[in-house]
């Protein structure tokens, strides 16, 4: 049996913990042969000696960790390029934020399919990066549990029958909250999602509900969907992912109880299911399901989703940027919970640009985005 070569990006993050944790169950499937992370090189040894893995990348190796001789060992943004260009069946990116833009281009245009977990890459370079895959006859494969839903029920016979979609969202750590005391969130209560183990600026991104305004322009861009074929529902239970609705009536769901490790089996493995070692979904144990309408005025945020798809390509790139930006102050306590969507905001309705149609075109916006950021953000400190 000819196993699939994986190489695997943020090896150390909640993504790269939950494919290795699949890699452990499907050892018969794939072979790890590429790790990287940004720093936790003790971790990183520890996973290239379980797996054997000979092409390792770091940014830092604050412990002076010392690799075996017979690993290939990889420096900086350098070393993360040439490991996303060596020659796989699938790359894994899971790296968070922008950061792992460049390594999914290189990827793609060296032939590797990707299975995609960072939403930043897509919402800001989504077309550059759609074209590169088709280009190079290789598939970006959605790992977010919404997308990957939404891709395992679309019937691609018959994609001019599709009415629209619905993203659901379990509503974050302060659905019931009231707003009147959002201004008093501190970072402790933004990092407690209900449902989901992930890093911190996604985290904070669930507790805005800006990630789903990511994931908004995710969709349309992946699946080539207006903003008015994208609806959003809460769904505290986070049992339904995704749903295709089509013209003849008829909607298809995608149900499954909140662990990536299934998703992921689906992008790594496609077009292969696997019987995996995971609790099953009991509906009679569920027993309620609940759907409710996205309360804007607790969450606005949600609202630039859609803003983003009707606007100009460089209006996600701005979003982007300034949520980054917004959220590493509010980690670092310099503002408010309530202060990263006004800041976010004012650097939308204040910043103009071009259309961006090459990454460096992209990469300019995103660079000028940020220092606006920082810029406008000086007057929310606290």
């Amino acid at each position: 049996m000819t196993l699939k070569n994986i190489i695997l990006l943020g090896a150390t993050g909640s993504i790269g913990t939950s494919t290795l944790n699949l890699i452990r169950q499907m050892r018969e499937k794939f072979n790890l042969i590429g790790i990287s992370a940004y720093k936790n090189t003790e971790q990183l040894k520890l996973i290239s000696e379980e797996f054997n893995v000979k092409n390792i990348c770091f940014f830092r190796n604050d412990k002076d960790v010392t690799f075996n001789r017979n690993k290939n060992v990889l420096k900086g943004v350098e070393g993360l390029l040439e490991l996303a260009s060596l020659n796989c069946d699938i790359v894994v990116s899971g790296i968070s934020g922008l950061a792992g833009l460049m390594p999914a281009y290189v990827a793609l245009s060296n032939g590797n399919n990707i299975a995609i977990a960072n939403k930043e890459p897509l919402v800001v370079a989504g077309n550059i990066l759609i074209e590169c895959a088709k280009k190079n006859n290789v598939k970006i494969l959605p790992v977010d549990s919404e997308h990957n839903s939404i891709f395992q029920c679309l019937d691609n016979n018959h994609r001019d029958n599709i009415s629209h979609i619905t993203l659901t969202a379990s509503g974050g750590p302060f659905l019931n909250r009231p707003l009147r005391s959002f201004e008093k969130i501190t970072i402790e209560e933004a990092l407690k999602h209900p449902k989901w183990e992930m890093g911190k600026k996604i985290s904070i991104d669930s507790a805005t509900l800006i990630n789903k305004a990511l994931e908004v322009i995710e969709a349309g861009l992946l699946f080539g969907l207006k903003s008015s074929q994208i609806n959003v529902v809460i769904h505290p239970e986070s049992i339904v992912h995704g749903l295709v609705h089509y013209k003849d009536g008829s909607v298809l769901a995608n149900l499954a109880l909140p662990d990536m490790i299934s998703p992921l089996s689906v992008a790594i493995g496609y077009p292969e299911r696997y019987n995996l070692n995971l609790p099953k979904l009991n509906l009679v144990e569920v027993s309620q399901l609940n759907f409710l309408k996205p309360d804007f005025k607790k969450f606005p945020g949600l609202n630039f989703g859609w803003d983003a798809l009707n606007g100009p390509n460089y209006f996600s790139i701005i979003l982007n940027a300034a949520n980054e930006i917004a959220v590493d102050l509010f980690l670092k306590k310099r503002i408010q919970f309530t202060d990263i969507v006004q800041i976010i905001d004012e650097c939308l309705n204040e910043q103009n640009f071009n259309s961006a149609y090459s990454l460096e075109e992209v990469l300019d916006i995103d660079k000028k985005s940020r220092i606006f950021a920082k810029n406008i953000s000086e007057k929310f400190y606290v």
